[in-house]
Order: structure tokens, then sequence, then C-alpha cells
């Protein structure tokens, strides 16, 4: 696979560490003439002494060759001209930029970037998904962040805490996948009783996790 990246700092340069022993093809645009001269020495592969904004520069890199195009400078408008460039007149497929404002991920996205990634949004996803405040823990997201898939530990307080599922009646749009007892993972029905202390493994949109709580969890309750 052949890609380029715009942006020679950390980031791009440990990237570049990172893929190479996938035997990825890589070439690095940067506009610093000594941090090229460095990750040219160092990592040994092509440097373009350059903006990602040039079309100039990017014919150079052969940009149209290229499986994918990452940019990751600092300056969220350079990574989002660059990524449009390198989709519209050089026909990549697939372009991922670094965001440094969270604000402007959804901008980028409207905006043809296939991925736009924040440092800041992914640290806060994941210190949202490992503190448990609600008694209710996010897994995973998935479709942009549309659909959650949630873990609630049934507790002996729990307004659903020896009840079957066909008796209790949980949000519409949220789906139950397994519930784990100990070492045995069920499959639930309208039959499976919640036992104290089992796992709820369940899939239900962002903005039916707080209802799916207040079933589980009880309303209020942290």
């Amino acid at each position: 696979m052949y890609i380029v990246i715009a942006g020679g700092g950390k980031i791009g340069y440990y990237l570049v560490k990172t893929l190479l022993p996938y035997k990825h093809k890589i070439a690095i645009i940067e506009p610093q003439e000594d941090v090229c001269v460095k990750i040219a020495n160092e990592l040994h592969i092509p440097v373009i002494n350059g903006d990602g904004t040039d079309l100039d520069i990017l014919s150079e890199v052969e940009l149209e060759k290229a499986d994918v195009f990452i940019a990751v400078t600092g300056k969220d408008e350079d990574n989002l001209i660059s990524c449009q460039l390198a989709k519209k007149n050089f026909g990549v497929k697939r372009t991922i930029s670094r965001v440094n404002n969270p604000k402007n991920i959804e901008i980028f996205q409207k905006l043809g970037v296939d991925l736009a990634v924040s440092s800041t949004s992914i640290i806060a996803e994941l210190i949202e998904q490992e503190v448990d405040f609600t008694g209710i823990k996010t897994l995973m997201r998935l479709s942009s962040g549309r659909l959650v898939i949630s873990e609630v530990t049934i507790t002996g307080d729990s307004p659903v805490c020896n009840k079957c599922l066909k008796d209790i009646n949980i949000p519409k749009d949220c789906v139950l996948v397994s519930v784990i007892r100990g070492e045995e993972v069920i499959i639930p029905n309208g039959f499976t009783e919640l036992k104290e202390n089992d796992s709820i493994i369940a899939v239900s949109s962002k903005e039916d996790q707080e209802e799916l709580k207040e079933y589980f969890v009880g309303k209020g309750k942290r």
C-alpha cells in the first residue's frame, strides 16, 4: 500500500515508524527542511520539502498513486484543504485527517474527509468508557457514535432483579444481545430471568442509553 503523509512532526514521525514494519511504501511532505533531513536520514523514506496544500508538491510525491492520504499537521485548515485536494484532484480513495479542535470533526466529515481523528475526543471517550458513574458502561460506539454497545450489571436493588425479560418494558429501539452469568453466556429470550450480578450486553441508540439505564439500574441512580 502506498501512503502519503502530510506533516513530519511527532505524530507524522511516529506514524511512519509504526507503519514501516508492515512493508507499506510511505512518503512524507514536510515544510521544514531540517525536519525533512532528519526523517530521511533516520527512516530512509522519500521526504518532500514543501506544503501539503500545494498542488505541485502533491504531484511531485505522485499522490495519484496513493492508496491513503493522511494529514497530520498542526493546522486544521491545512489538513482539510490537503485532504480535499487529494480526493478531488488526485482521486485518492481514502483520506484521514488529524483534527486539533474536536468541534471540527463533523465539518471535516461533511466536507469529504473519510476519517477525522481528534486525540482530545479519543481521550475523552476512553475516559467515558472506563469510568462508570451511572451503573452503565459504554463498551463501543458504532455508526459514528449513533449506536452504542452498553454493559449493565444487575444489582440486588435493580428494578429488574429476579424478573423475566417478558415482564420488562425495555425501550423499543434497544436490543439485548446477551446475559453474562459467571462463566455462562446466555442468549436471552422472554423467559430469561435476570439475577443479581448478571451483566447485560445491549445495543441501543445514544439517545436511548439513559432510558436503558433507568430500566436496569433505576432512575436517578449514580
